[in-house]
C-alpha cells in the first residue's frame, strides 16, 4: 500500500529530481495526516458538546489540507505550498475572534505567533521560489499586528519588553527576527542549490559531449508503470551518434517511443529484449542480430529506480577471434586426447604452462584451475614433490627422460596409479606425459591373485581327489572284505549280523558320499530350483532328532546328547518355504556337529525373532573352529584339516553346500565359533506365510 501511494505520487511529477520528489512525497503525507488530525477534532468536538466549539477553525484547516492534498497528488506543487498563505483564516477563527476564539484574545498571543513560525518553517522545508518569503512575511505580520492592536495597549506596539505580559517580549520583534533568519538560510540555500544546479548542467553537458564520442552505442530509456506501479514496458529517451551508427537510426525517431517498436526495427524479433531490459536480472548480456550478423555485448547500468542506460559493444571481431582460438585449441584438444595420457608442459620452477586431460579419465579440473599453480599447491605429498622438482632438474640439465609411478586422490574413482614421464621441451621447461595405469595395476594384481588362487585350488582339488579316494576306498574295501567273508565261510548268525550291519554302516557311508557329489554337480550346473510350499516345522525337527539319534549311536557317540528346541510348541505350526532345503541345510550341519563332537551336548532347532522372521541353529560343544578360519570352511574341498592322516574324515564340501542352499532361500549361514569350545551355525529367513501360531494371552 505504502510502495503504491509512492509510485502514484511519482506519476504525478514524471520530470522531478530524486531530491525534489522526495520532498513532494512529504509535502503529500503532511497534508494526508492533517486531514486525518483535523477531521479526528471535528469528530471529537462533535461529540465532546464544548460550551464554546469552533467549528470555523477546524473547518477551515480541515479545508487547507483537502486542498493541499488535491493540489499535489494533482502535479500543482506550487498551489499546495501557496496554501501556507491562507493561515489566517484559521488563525482568526481560532485565536483572534472574541466570538469563536479558544481562549481570550488577548492569551492566545504566543499560539498566533507559534503557528505563523510553523508556516515559516513549512516554506523553509517546501518553498521552490523566494518571492514568497516576502508575500508571507507581508500576511503573517499584518495578522500578528493586528491581533496584537486589537487585544494590547497601542503603547506596547513599538515596545521591545512587555513588563508583566505574556509574552515578555514583544511577539512583533520575535518574529521579525525568525523570519530574518529563515529568509537569509533560505537564500543561502537556494544559492547553494542553484550553484550544484549550475555544476549538474555543466557536468551533464560533459557527460553529454563524452557520450557523443564514445564509440559504444548508448540507450537511454525510462520504465512505464501501471497503477500498481509494476513495470510495463520502457520509453526511450535518447541515443547517441554510435548507437545510431550501428543500428541506422536517429535520435530524432526514438526520442520519447515505446521502447517495443524500437527494438522491433533494430531487432526483427530476433532478440527477446524484454528478458534483457525489462525482467533480467543480470548486468551483461550478449546477443547475436542475425540480419546483421553481428555480436553486440550489452551492458546495463540502473541510474536510478526509474531510468536505465544500455551501451552496445560490437564484439564480432573480438567473437570471431575467440571462435577460432576455440576451434583451434579443440583440433589440438582433439588431436591430444587421442593419446590415452594426460599432458603438462612444466617451466623449471615447478609452474604449470599447459595442461590436456581426457574427459574420459574422469579428472575433473579445468586448464584454469592448474594453469599458472605450482607443483608445491597441487596436493602432492613433499616426498613426491622433492622426487618431481628433481626430475624437473634433471631432465633439463641432461637433456634425459625420467620415469615416476605415483597415486593420486581422484573423486568418484579413489586413488590411481599414474606413471609420469618427462622431457625437455626447453631450456626452461618439460613436458610431462601422464598415463593412468591404475588398470594396468588391477589387472596385474588380479592376474597374481587369480594365479594364487589356482594354484590354492589346485592344491584343494588333488586334497578333494585324494579325499575321494580315500573316503571311497574305505567304505568300498569293507564293504567287499566283509561279503566276502559271508560267502566264502559259515559265519555264526551273531556274527553275521555284525558284518550286515558294517556292510549296511559303509554302504550308508558311501550313499551320503554319492549324495553330496550329485548336490554338488547340481549346484554347479544351475540346476538347483527353490520350491517354496508349506511344511511343518516341527515334525521337521522331530525326523531330524530321530534321524541322528540312530546317526550318533552308529558313530559310537554314547555320551553325547541331543536336544531339539523349537520356538513354537504347536505342533501344526507351519511355514511356507522349501522345506527339503531347510532339511539338507540342517542335515549338513547336524552331520557336522555330530561327527566333531564326541560328547557332551548337541542343540538343534529353531527360533522366532522379530519383524517375523525365523533362525534355525544348529550348536555344539565339540572341537570348535578357529576365528581366522571361519571364512575358509564355506569354500569347496576346504577343511579343517586336509590330510590323509587327519582323524576325521568328509570331502569338505558339506557345509559348502549348505551354503549354497541358505543363499537360494536368501540368506547368509553364519557361525560362531572359537577352537576347544563349540560352534554355532546358524541362518535366518523371512517368515513370508505361516500357520499355528501361538501367542500369550
Amino acid at each position: 500500500m505504502f510502495e503504491k501511494l509512492l509510485n502514484f505520487i511519482g506519476r504525478a511529477y514524471p520530470s522531478a529530481t530524486h531530491g525534489d520528489l522526495r520532498k513532494i512525497r512529504t509535502l503529500f503525507f503532511f497534508y494526508l495526516a492533517a486531514i486525518i488530525l483535523t477531521s479526528g477534532w471535528i469528530i471529537f468536538d462533535s461529540f465532546s458538546f464544548p460550551t464554546r466549539n469552533n467549528y470555523q477553525g477546524e473547518l477551515s484547516l480541515f479545508g487547507m489540507a483537502i486542498l493541499g492534498y488535491y493540489f499535489t497528488s494533482k502535479g500543482q506543487r506550487s498551489a499546495a505550498v501557496g496554501l501556507i498563505h491562507l493561515l489566517p483564516f484559521p488563525i482568526y477563527f481560532l485565536f483572534i475572534s472574541s466570538e469563536y476564539a479558544m481562549l481570550p484574545p488577548e492569551q492566545s498571543i504566543p499560539l498566533t505567533l507559534s503557528v505563523l513560525v510553523f508556516g515559516l518553517f513549512f516554506l523553509l522545508i517546501f518553498a521552490k521560489q523566494q518571492v514568497q518569503f516576502p508575500i508571507y512575511f507581508v500576511i503573517s505580520f499584518t495578522t500578528l499586528f493586528l491581533h496584537t492592536w486589537w487585544v494590547k495597549d497601542h503603547g506596547y506596539i513599538l515596545s521591545i519588553f512587555w513588563p508583566d505580559h505574556n509574552p515578555y517580549i514583544n511577539p512583533l520583534f520575535i518574529y521579525l527576527i525568525v523570519w530574518l533568519l529563515s529568509y537569509i538560510i533560505f537564500s543561502f540555500n537556494r544559492r547553494a542549490l542553484e550553484e550544484t544546479s549550475d555544476r549538474l548542467v555543466l557536468q551533464q553537458r560533459r557527460v553529454g559531449s563524452i557520450l557523443l564520442q564514445i564509440p559504444d552505442g548508448i540507450l537511454h530509456m525510462s520504465y512505464v508503470r501501471d497503477e500498481q506501479g509494476q513495470k510495463t514496458g520502457l520509453s526511450m529517451l535518447r541515443i547517441n551518434p554510435a548507437f545510431e551508427e550501428m543500428f541506422g537510426i536517429k535520435n530524432s525517431e526514438v526520442r520519447g517511443r515505446p521502447a517495443s517498436s524500437i527494438f522491433q526495427k533494430i531487432f526483427r524479433d530476433k532478440v527477446d529484449w524484454q528478458k534483457i531490459f525489462l525482467n533480467g536480472k543480470k548486468s551483461k548480456h550478449e546477443i547475436y542480430v542475425p540480419h546483421t550478423e553481428t555480436w553486440y555485448e550489452i551492458s546495463l547500468l540502473h541510474l536510478d529506480k526509474e531510468e536505465l542506460i544500455g551501451v552496445f559493444s560490437d564484439v564480432t571481431a573480438a567473437k570471431k577471434t575467440l571462435d577460432d582460438l576455440s576451434s583451434s585449441r579443440h583440433r589440438y584438444k582433439l588431436l591430444l586426447e587421442t593419446i590415452p595420457d594426460i599432458f603438462f608442459v612444466i617451466d623449471k620452477d615447478g609452474t604449470y604452462i599447459d595442461y590436456v586431460a581426457k574427459e574420459e579419465e574422469g579428472i575433473d579440473i579445468a586448464p584454469d584451475d592448474i594453469i599458472g599453480s605450482s607443483i608445491f599447491e597441487v596436493g602432492f605429498s613433499e616426498r613426491m614433490v622433492r622426487q618431481v622438482f628433481h626430475s624437473i632438474q634433471t631432465v633439463i640439465k641432461f637433456d634425459a627422460i625420467e620415469t615416476i609411478e605415483y597415486a593420486l586422490d581422484i573423486p568418484g574413482r579413489g586413488t590411481c596409479l599414474f606413471e609420469m614421464r618427462m622431457v625437455k621441451l626447453s631450456d626452461v621447461a618439460v613436458m610431462a606425459v601422464s598415463r593412468d595405469i591404475t588398470k594396468r595395476k588391477i589387472a596385474e594384481q588380479r592376474l597374481e591373485e587369480a594365479k594364487k588362487k589356482a594354484e590354492e585350488a589346485d592344491l584343494l582339488k588333488s586334497a578333494f581327489l585324494q579325499n575321494i579316494s580315500h573316503e571311497v576306498r574305505t567304505p568300498m574295501n569293507a564293504i567287499l572284505g566283509f561279503s566276502n567273508m559271508l560267502i566264502a565261510e559259515e559265519v555264526p548268525k551273531a556274527e553275521r549280523d555284525k558284518y550286515l550291519q558294517l556292510i549296511t554302516k559303509n554302504g550308508q557311508t558311501l550313499l551320503h558320499l554319492i549324495n553330496d557329489m550329485i548336490k554338488l554337480a547340481r549346484i554347479e550346473s544351475g540346476q538347483i530350483e527353490v520350491k517354496k510350499q508349506f511344511f511343518s516345522v516341527n515334525n521337521l525337527m522331530v525326523d531330524l532328532h530321530r534321524q541322528f539319534i540312530y546317526e550318533k549311536e552308529q558313530r559310537g557317540r554314547k555320551h553325547l546328547h541331543l536336544n531339539i528346541s523349537t520356538g513354537n510348541d504347536n505342533p501344526q505350526f507351519s511355514i511356507y518355504s522349501d522345506g527339503n532345503k531347510i532339511r539338507d541345510i540342517m542335515e549338513n550341519l547336524l552331520d557336522n556337529a555330530v561327527k566333531f563332537t564326541h560328547e557332551g551336548e548337541i542343540e538343534f532347532g529353531y527360533r522366532i525373532l522379530e519383524q517375523n522372521n525365523i533362525e534355525f541353529f544348529v550348536r555344539d560343544t565339540g572341537i570348535g573352529i578357529p576365528e581366522d578360519m571361519h571364512k575358509d570352511i564355506f569354500r569347496r574341498f576346504h577343511q579343517l584339516d586336509n590330510s590323509l592322516t587327519r582323524e576325521y574324515g568328509g570331502t569338505g564340501i558339506g557345509l559348502s553346500v549348505a551354503q549354497d542352499f541358505v543363499d537360494k532361500l536368501g540368506s547368509r549361514l553364519q557361525v560362531s565359533s572359537e577352537s576347544g569350545k563349540g560352534a554355532r551355525f546358524f541362518f535366518v529367513i523371512p517368515i513370508e506365510a505361516g500357520n499355528g501360531f501361538l501367542r500369550v494371552v
